[in-house]
């Protein structure tokens, strides 16, 4: 048995998901595909899209046997602690052979030398990074430029003459992670990497005939609702080519960017106002803000003192998370690490889990019967797929990190039902997913 693990968001799943999962299968000879896959928030800071039963069931229609779900306080986390979470979940479970991950490389080589200096961290990267920050630079500019110059000075045969745009790729820097964190974990699983083709991953624009990015998908659902909202064909500064409104015109085009066995699931979210952005977190958030000590701030994931600082001293301009957000911003300070840290505010979250004590199934194929009955056999996490069981099979800390976990599903569930008029469904009622 030959076992692919995939670390993912699917926020929302694309054409590019299904290709990286047809690669493994039919490239690599992977029998079985694992998505260790978000929950119901994800790493930029933000509500996924779509909840994550129904991104469950889109995995699996799109070619994954089994989705594990990545808990709140990793699958919201920065690059480090979500690569290293998904990486101990796909090791604990004792069946992974491979990691699988997209890349604008393509090629594995650099990544597992970058990781391996990152993992040691010699004494002389330390310094170039120390003073890096001192100057000024975010964390993620000042550990890319001195890891480069740490490499130049010590192997320049192994960095590639577009380092530093390969420095510079949201994706590479996740796949530098994951090969971290897998020397540390002493994992077997091989890290393989696979060419990304089409948007670059940032890119919120949509183009016939090449992959998207989801970040372009998002992009398109917000324009296409505001749209709507407003009784157009379209928003007037709409950068897309499609304007209708029309649920035959909308599947026509957006079949070129999602898998067909997808896209009625997608329509029907969308029909259904079953989603979710950072705009339905506006009160919430507020409330919270207005609600904590500014000093009491500071302790929450990715939210350090001076932040706590602009927070208070910038609460009286607040409208929204997306707008607070972009006050906030500083030269030190990402978008992202802003509405990470934001996010944690909001959950309660202060730190992720320095081990991963158990596996919760999501949702699985049920030809992939063998695949269960292995990870049973191998696993040395507890493999939890009905909650109500959990009490009996956890120790302290996954009943901790279960009741995390819990509190923000349940958050996410409660915008999404008041969202669609219909009645809330607590976390621990909620089915797997079987196909």
């Amino acid at each position: 048995m030959r076992v692919a693990g995939i670390i993912a968001e699917y926020n929302p799943f694309h054409l590019g998901h299904k290709k990286q999962i047809a690669y493994a299968r039919e490239t690599l000879g992977a029998d079985y595909i694992i998505a260790a896959m978000s929950g119901a928030y994800v790493q930029r800071g933000a509500p996924a899209l779509f909840p994550k039963h129904l991104r469950t069931k889109m995995a699996l229609l799109g070619g994954a046997d089994l989705v594990l779900e990545l808990p709140v306080s990793i699958s919201s986390a920065s690059a480090e602690f979500f690569a290293a979470g998904g990486a101990d979940l796909l090791d604990g479970i004792g069946v992974t052979d491979l990691l699988c991950f997209g890349s604008e490389s393509g090629k594995i080589n650099f990544f597992q030398t970058a990781a391996h200096v990152l993992s040691k961290e010699p004494e002389e990267y330390k310094r170039l990074l120390k003073s890096l920050l001192k100057e000024g630079n975010s964390f993620p500019s000042a550990r890319s430029q001195a890891l480069l110059s740490y490499l130049l000075e010590t192997s320049p045969e192994d960095v590639p003459r577009d380092a530093a745009q390969f420095l510079a790729s949201p994706n590479n820097i996740l796949g530098i992670e994951y090969c971290k964190a897998i020397e540390k974990l002493n994992s077997s699983i091989r890290p393989v990497t696979l060419l990304r083709e089409g948007a670059a991953y940032h890119d919120t624009s949509l183009t016939r005939n090449a992959a998207p990015s989801a970040s372009g998908i998002r992009a398109f659902v917000k324009d296409y609702l505001k749209g709507a909202a407003e009784g157009k064909t379209g928003s007037s500064d709409s950068k897309f080519s499609f304007r209708g409104t029309d649920a035959d015109e909308l599947t026509g085009y957006l079949k070129n960017f999602l898998p067909e066995e997808i896209l009625p699931l997608f329509i029907q979210s969308l029909s259904h106002n079953a989603f979710l952005t950072e705009d339905d977190l506006d009160l919430l958030l507020h409330y919270k803000l207005l609600f904590t000590a500014p000093e009491d701030m500071a302790g929450y994931l990715d939210l350090s003192k001076d932040l706590a600082e602009r927070i208070a001293n910038h609460l009286n301009e607040y409208s929204g998370f997306s707008q607070f957000v972009q006050i906030l911003k500083t030269k030190e300070l990402t978008y992202t690490r802003i509405q990470r840290a934001l996010l944690h505010l909001l959950l309660g979250i202060r730190r992720p889990p320095s081990r991963q004590p158990y596996a919760r199934v999501l949702g699985f194929r049920k030809d992939s019967a063998p695949l269960l009955k292995e990870i049973k056999k191998r696993s040395r996490l507890p493999l939890l797929t009905k909650l109500s069981n959990a009490s009996k099979i956890l120790d302290p800390d996954g009943m901790a990190l279960l009741k995390e976990n819990t509190y923000a599903s349940n958050v996410y569930e409660s915008l999404l039902c008041k969202k669609e008029g219909r009645p809330f469904l607590h976390e621990y009622a909620r089915p797997l997913t079987i196909l």
